[in-house]
């Protein structure tokens, strides 16, 4: 009579903080003892107090006899504990799971509806293959049972049956079929979300069902079933694309009528997905005109995306950047709303919005999209390099022709740091409001840096009209990225300059110039992010030296005294280039050879 309750253990919890561990070792030893009673109510009670200190990583599992022994109780309350305790406790390799089937068993066919559901509720917990095999037929049978509330309970726990028992499906596939007409609503809504998460592994099992769940389509009014079938019905038409022309009607009613963004999220998703929007029938729009789908889809998802629900901008959001890859044509006219959510506080948001631009942009909007995402990375408090000298650093002298977009400033005079697309760090001032800039996150930094590369290189450069100008964006990221993407721009800067022949020239400029950037060549490590960049500069240089004047400082660029520094394969690049180099100003100067320069090439 004296033994302790929970909520004497928590009170006790409370005001032990200080020696908590002792306490809780003391009752552990009172609880060792109490679970050998006799007594179903002080060892009901000792469960109790045991799982609770479960919670807190406190090993039970020599206690798994006694849960069993507590889940045979006749009274409920105490049967509810050691069901509680089992489906916390007891995993696969539990030696006493065994000892639980007729017992489950028995609870199953009860008459007490209470204990029926608690039955079910934990076999879903512990149902291990044997386990399930054994119980199968068992909670098939608890199907026909006149309560829903038992009757969802039962296929719940099926699902995760059948999940370790592959082979009942043949037995409860019909028995879904048969309850998809169940009176009870949600009954209908048990069933469906069963079928929906066993389609997710093999959707072919459960053609059979098509019929049925389209009548259920045209014929229920409650959103959250709707929602099942309709993912559904996605993962049917991957296996059957005639179901897209079969779904069109309802779908696009759907669209056109429902106030629940979360059911027309899901309906758009699944016409993107299931290729409904290329089916050649036209449908009415609210105000009477005839219209494409995929145009009424892409005008629904402003309703998404505008909304001040962040998660429901955040699927907006996604569904347009699917729907980018199927229409671009109409998802181009939400570039100018979307460009505003690169400025959105939460960096999730920012993320699936850079994705949905990058692949709206044309030739005429690459400029201004690359110029706001650069700003970006400047703005932030993470900027990796400074370039030197001013108006003097590695991406000036620009020709007249590109003068206009390469003087551009990424942030307007208002801003907190400007930038020139010529790459020249003018004001480094950082703003207060930067210090939780998502602008700073690695990964968005990194998808920022991927997502320009992207725009500009699409279809063979077919966004670009002016090549100077991306290579001064690729030398530019190189001291704003803040991440490790050196790799990565140091492959397309090569890539452009030997593919487009007109921009070699000034591509050998820039290499000029970042090899002479005392500031960037200072930082060389062999684990440096720019070292990369470095090398391949060094390359171009090399390569294409002829293309320019000779010059012995070229030389001198390619041999820095820290050259050791450098990996191995990256030293034997900027030494082949420094020979090229070599070679070509001798043969440049060999027409005017004397002693001075004698001197000048033994130096």
């Amino acid at each position: 009579m004296f033994e302790k309750s929970l909520t004497d253990l928590i009170q006790g919890l409370r005001a032990n903080k200080r020696n908590e561990t002792a306490y809780i070792q003391k009752s552990l030893e009172e609880i060792q003892s109490e679970v050998q009673s006799s007594d179903l109510y002080v060892k009901s009670a000792a469960i109790d107090k045991l799982n609770y200190l479960h919670m807190f990583g406190y090993d039970m599992n020599w206690a798994s006899f006694n849960v069993v022994e507590v889940m045979a109780a006749q009274r409920f309350g105490e049967k509810r504990s050691g069901y509680l305790a089992a489906a916390q406790s007891f995993h696969q390799e539990t030696d006493v799971l065994m000892l639980t089937t007729n017992l489950i068993r028995k609870d199953l066919a009860s008459a007490n509806d209470m204990e029926v559901g608690v039955a079910l509720d934990g076999l879903a917990q512990i149902a291990t293959p044997d386990l399930s095999m054994d119980l199968f037929d068992d909670a098939l049978a608890v199907l026909g049972h006149s309560r829903p509330y038992i009757r969802k309970k039962a296929f719940m726990c099926l699902h995760r049956m059948v999940l370790k028992y592959p082979e009942g499906l043949h037995a409860f596939v019909p028995r879904l079929k048969e309850h998809l007409d169940d009176p009870d609503p949600s009954v209908v809504s048990a069933a469906v979300t069963v079928i929906c998460e066993l389609a997710h592994t093999n959707p072919r099992n459960y053609m059979p069902l098509a019929p049925k769940l389209y009548h259920l389509l045209n014929t229920l009014s409650n959103n959250w079933i709707l929602i099942k079938i309709v993912k559904l019905f996605a993962s049917l038409a991957s296996i059957e694309p005639r179901l897209a022309k079969k779904i069109h009607g309802p779908l696009s009613q759907l669209v056109c009528t429902t106030t629940a963004m979360s059911l027309l999220y899901e309906c758009i998703h699944t016409a993107i997905v299931a290729d409904v929007i290329s089916v050649p029938a036209p449908i009415v729009d609210s105000i009477g005109r005839e219209v494409e789908f995929a145009e009424l889809c892409t005008r629904k998802l402003a309703l998404l995306y505008e909304t001040p629900d962040q998660n429901v901008r955040y699927v907006g959001l996604v569904a347009l950047a699917l729907m980018q890859k199927k229409r671009p044509d109409l998802a181009s006219m939400h570039f100018e709303p979307v460009l505003e959510f690169l400025d959105d506080p939460d960096q999730t948001i920012r993320m699936r919005a850079l994705e949905a631009v990058s692949g709206m942009v044309t030739r005429k909007t690459l400029a201004k999209t690359v110029k706001l995402l650069m700003s970006q990375l400047i703005l932030s408090n993470t900027i990796a390099l400074q370039p030197e000298g001013g108006n003097t650093g590695p991406m000036s002298g620009t020709t007249p022709e590109t003068a206009s977009m390469m003087d551009t400033p990424f942030v307007d005079s208002a801003g907190t740091t400007l930038t020139s697309a010529s790459g020249t760090i003018i004001t480094p001032r950082k703003a207060s409001a930067a210090l939780s800039d998502p602008a700073d996150n690695p990964e968005y930094r990194q998808n920022i840096v991927e997502a320009i590369i992207d725009m500009c290189t699409r279809n063979s450069y077919g966004n670009l009209s002016n090549f100077e100008w991306y290579v001064a964006t690729l030398v530019d990221l190189v001291y704003v990225a803040g991440v490790d993407v050196g790799k990565l721009l140091s492959a397309k800067l090569l890539d452009v300059t030997v593919r487009v022949r007109q921009v070699r020239e000034f591509g050998i400029k820039m290499a000029r110039g970042l090899l002479s950037d005392n500031r960037l060549m200072d930082h060389i490590s062999s684990s440096a992010p720019h070292a990369a960049v470095v090398a391949t500069a060094a390359y171009i240089l090399g390569e294409y030296c002829t293309l320019l004047p000779a010059s012995a400082d070229d030389i001198r660029l390619l041999l820095p005294k820290n050259l050791s520094q450098f990996a191995p394969h990256q030293q034997a690049v900027l030494v082949q280039a420094a020979i090229k180099v070599f070679t070509y100003w001798l043969q440049d100067i060999s027409e005017y050879w004397n002693a001075e320069i004698w001197e000048v090439v033994r130096s």
